[in-house]
């Protein structure tokens, strides 16, 4: 809609130049016929016994051609005045064809250059057809004879006809610019269509990477906590752990598919998490969770503190002597996960794949990286939260 409007105002612009013209200009009275009735009155006026025969002559011949000039004007302006009604109506009635004509025309090429099949063609191609429906289109364009006829400008006398041309022209790159306008304006949305479905692949792959982690390493270190509880005979102990890790599992497998999950039901399956592991490293290990309530309704991506807790348990020595105290805090926009470090004798290889894809997923999802920050004595990892509400 927008080209179609540009289009039919530069084109028929000139119209309201010549009506501003025209409300400018003043009738005024013809100088040589005022100056000939002048020299009349003058020539009248004077005595006819002062002039010789002659002159008389030419006196009267004068007033003659005079009096037929008037006449003949007069009668061309009374023609005029009886034929200005149907001439006013034929160019209001042309004027109108004229601006529906140009509106097919804007309308076709607008199509060509927009339409959902032809995007799919070079758009070089489509402006070198835009331009062959131009060249008909201004074969085709109506035009107004002196007589008042409406004819084609094929079958007018004089082929080119500048204002036509520059008409069709107009149209012709309002509507290209326009296309290609269009065409910016898809290619964008589809790059960000294609971006939304690489960030949802992403995050797939991420999940199903996590969950890969965690099922193996964590179901084994599960099962072996339970048998040694079933081991001691301590069937309540056994009987909760069951519990816990149906809860852990069942987390895993529901909110993790999510983007976001809140602080509330994060906390809830950290604290099935650490009763086994706390279970299983049997009081060498203490998870102190001190996140202030009114951060339970954030929000932050799902199995975000498991790892960080996974990664103190995995590279770090946790013995009687060196026990593991992990603290979870809440400050600013940020939950914090810190825990000392205790560096293992023989240090465990790292894939790095947990503390990696969690900074991945978090620049994916909540738009700002996770800061990490290793003293040589304690080990910091502060993490993002959305504080807009559920």
């Amino acid at each position: 809609m927008i080209a179609i409007v540009l289009s039919l105002v530069l084109n028929f612009s000139y119209l309201v130049f010549f009506m501003m013209v025209g409300s400018q200009r003043e009738p005024t009275p013809s100088g040589p016929k005022r100056v000939a009735t002048e020299r009349v009155v003058t020539e009248e006026s004077a005595p006819k016994e002062s002039l010789t025969p002659p002159e008389a002559a030419k006196v009267d011949s004068l007033k003659r051609d005079i009096i037929i000039r008037e006449e003949s004007i007069t009668n061309r302006q009374r023609h005029k005045e009886e034929q200005s009604p149907m001439a006013s109506r034929r160019g209001r009635l042309f004027m109108l064809l004229d601006i529906l004509y140009y509106w097919v025309v804007t309308m076709v090429l607008l199509t060509l250059m927009t339409n959902d099949r032809k995007r799919r063609v070079a758009f070089t191609r489509r402006v070198l057809e835009a331009l062959l429906v131009t060249i008909l289109g201004y074969l085709l364009t109506p035009q107004m004879t002196w007589r008042g006829d409406i004819i084609l400008t094929l079958h007018a006398h004089h082929l080119l006809n500048p204002i036509t041309m520059l008409k069709v022209l107009t149209a012709l790159i309002t509507t290209s610019m326009y296309g290609k306008i269009y065409e910016l304006l898809y290619a964008k949305q589809r790059v960000e269509m294609e971006n939304e479905v690489l960030k949802n692949e992403n995050l797939t792959w991420q999940y199903n990477t996590l969950v890969n982690q965690v099922n193996p390493h964590f179901l084994f270190n599960s099962l072996n906590s339970l048998s040694m509880l079933v081991r001691e005979r301590k069937e309540d102990d056994a009987v909760t752990y069951i519990s816990r890790m149906s809860d852990t599992y069942r987390y895993i497998i529901e909110e993790g598919k999510a983007e976001k999950t809140t602080v509330e039901s994060e906390l809830r399956f950290l604290e099935a998490y650490r009763y086994m592991l706390e279970i299983r490293y049997a009081g060498k290990l203490q998870i102190e969770v001190a996140v202030a309530e009114e951060y339970y309704d954030c929000q932050l991506p799902p199995l975000s503190i498991q790892p960080l807790i996974e990664n103190a348990v995995k590279h770090n020595t946790i013995t009687s002597a060196l026990p593991m105290h992990i603290t979870i805090t809440s400050e600013g926009d940020y939950i914090i996960v810190r825990n000392p470090i205790h560096p293992k004798l023989q240090e465990e290889q790292s894939t790095g794949i947990g503390l990696e894809n969690l900074s991945r997923r978090y620049e994916l999802v909540v738009g700002r990286a996770i800061e990490v920050t290793n003293d040589g004595k304690e080990f910091i990892v502060r993490l993002p939260i959305n504080k807009s509400t559920k």
